[in-house]
């Protein structure tokens, strides 16, 4: 409800206004119309001043409200931007099931409703309750899953988009179900082949870290008493050492982190 000021001519010729409640500036008028007053002008009214001082509470009240909701905004945002989208598996099996609910006879929105409450990742869950909400609105499921590009890769995309074209949905989703999990195998297997070598990889790395940072330092004292000019790699390594035992390290560990996770 907002607050008008309404201008009419009275009946003694002056000018008078009066102060009502509406909605809109429609309402008003017909109010003003049931009392019979036939407004010359009708405005919403404004927050002088004076009125801002006499109820600084309100308006210090709509100020943390509208703060909180921006903060509430930002964290929402920031928790939905570290959650972990579908892994190809969780594609496979989607599809699948997808797929056989299609070829069963099984309305696409209701399928994508189905799917919803079966997934487990707040990312794919919302993603698939916003896709069969806008497939129920006359919206086609490539379209809406374009909406999603961390959930639904562009061959996803296309190979359901062939298969809304071409009338075959199910057989579109029984292939791209074949080829994700075909893609998903491969990874695992790939991994597998890795966990060797970056395993020797990591120990090497410890190991390095470990004579630098404690037993290099020894010859270091050992050097300084003898005396006399050292060979270059090992002034290097010394070097590496010093810094490697500074606060230095700290900075340099925390940007490759950083550079890692970006």
């Amino acid at each position: 409800m907002a607050t008008f000021i309404a201008t009419y001519q009275a009946a003694s010729g002056g000018e008078r206004s009066i102060r009502l409640q509406a909605s809109d500036i429609a309402a008003a008028r017909k109010q003003l119309r049931r009392r019979g007053i036939k407004a010359t002008a009708v405005e919403v009214e404004k927050a002088s001043g004076s009125r801002s001082r006499r109820q600084p509470g309100r308006n210090n009240s709509s100020s943390e409200s509208t703060a909180a909701q921006g903060i509430q905004k930002i964290i929402k945002e920031l928790n939905e931007s570290l959650e972990a989208p579908p892994k190809v598996k969780d594609k496979a099996v989607f599809a699948n099931k997808l797929a056989a609910m299609v070829d069963a006879g099984v309305p696409i929105v209701r399928s994508l409703d189905l799917m919803a409450g079966q997934q487990k990742l707040p990312m794919f869950k919302r993603a698939l309750t916003q896709i069969s909400l806008e497939v129920n609105q006359g919206a086609a499921m490539a379209t809406a899953m374009r909406q999603w590009p961390k959930v639904f890769d562009r061959l996803s995309i296309a190979m359901v988009e062939a298969g809304e074209a071409g009338g075959v949905l199910d057989e579109a989703l029984k292939r791209l179900s074949k080829l994700l999990e075909d893609n998903s195998r491969l990874q695992n297997q790939v991994k597998g082949a890795l966990s060797y070598p970056v395993t020797v990889l990591a120990l090497t790395i410890l190991v390095f870290l470990g004579m630098t940072i404690f037993l290099i330092p020894t010859f270091a004292a050992i050097y300084d008493d003898l005396g006399g000019e050292l060979p270059a790699f090992t002034q290097f390594m010394l070097n590496v050492s010093a810094l490697l035992r500074s606060s230095m390290a700290l900075v340099l560990a925390g940007g490759l982190i950083m550079l890692i996770w970006l």
